[in-house]
């Protein structure tokens, strides 16, 4: 970590504790960051310091520190929302915490719940989700930790306050940004060619392509909100605009399951060549085309 980027860490966490200490945290938070273990831990950390019992939050020797920090404390519950054979949050599993947190807490005077991977909360699931935000008990705290905030829909960013430990290391070279413009352009113009031309870079880097199908995804969910009606700044504006024109939103739904899907093929060390044939075939299939 660089010293930038440790000193906005700390920062972060004093404002987090100093929110805590004065009693106006947030009910909702949403914490992103690329890599997820520094993500969940900064999490826990809140969700440590809510609990804690002592002067100097979180005190570490409090009875309620020191099973928040083994992971046992009973009002402090961490869930991926993956039920089955599902790779995504599910809605079912959201619609569970929902009826869980109308139940008071077993020891702390808070309920804390974090849900992590929040970048697979698909649609359905967010919008469950965004009706306890709106609403929730007095004593529950939802802690939503996911890699970039662009992967939640409008609605639900409007009701969490952002903590961010992202770095300048994690923003898009010039050939990444490049290559989204690209890939792109070559798909609206259902020009199978040049699509293969533009992805076929994948074949020699699996982590140069998962950057970009990263970044994608970010394109595709920003076109996505916007065609739903909510305004804001976009990274990719000139890109969002004319997606949000031209395809509609079940296109852009099957774009982002199709990268999602890519992207697991990657983690999961697939044969470059198979994944370029499969990057052309999964987004040509997902437009319908």
């Amino acid at each position: 970590m660089t010293n930038e980027m440790q000193t906005k860490t700390e920062m972060l966490y004093n404002q987090a504790v100093s929110s805590i200490k004065q009693g106006n945290f947030p009910h909702g938070v949403l914490v992103e960051c690329q890599n997820s273990n520094v993500g969940e831990e900064f999490a826990r950390f809140i969700a440590n310091a809510l609990v804690c019992t002592g002067d100097n939050k979180p005190c570490s020797v409090c009875p309620d520190c020191i099973k928040a920090q083994g992971k046992g404390h009973p009002d402090i519950y961490e869930t991926d929302g993956i039920k089955g054979k599902s790779k995504n949050f599910t809605v079912d599993a959201i619609r569970l915490i929902r009826d869980d947190a109308f139940v008071v807490p077993n020891e702390s005077d808070k309920k804390i719940y974090i849900l992590k991977n929040g970048h697979n909360m698909n649609e359905q699931a967010q919008n469950a989700i965004l009706k306890i935000l709106e609403e929730p008990p007095s004593y529950v705290y939802f802690i939503i930790v996911t890699e970039s905030k662009s992967t939640m829909l409008e609605t639900v960013l409007s009701r969490v306050q952002v903590y961010s430990l992202l770095s300048n290391e994690n923003a898009a070279t010039d050939k990444e940004l490049n290559a989204v413009k690209n890939i792109v352009e070559a798909l609206l113009n259902v020009n199978e060619l040049a699509l293969m031309e533009q992805t076929a870079v994948f074949q020699k880097n699996n982590q140069f392509a998962k950057s970009v199908l990263i970044l994608l995804t970010e394109v595709f969910r920003d076109a996505l909100v916007k065609k739903n009606g909510f305004i804001r700044e976009f990274r990719f504006a000139d890109e969002t605009n004319i997606l949000c024109k031209s395809l509609t939103a079940k296109s852009l739904l099957n774009l982002i399951s199709a990268c999602d899907e890519l992207i697991a093929s990657i983690d999961r060390n697939c044969n470059n060549n198979l994944l370029l044939v499969r990057v052309c075939y999964e987004f040509k299939r997902a437009i319908g085309r």
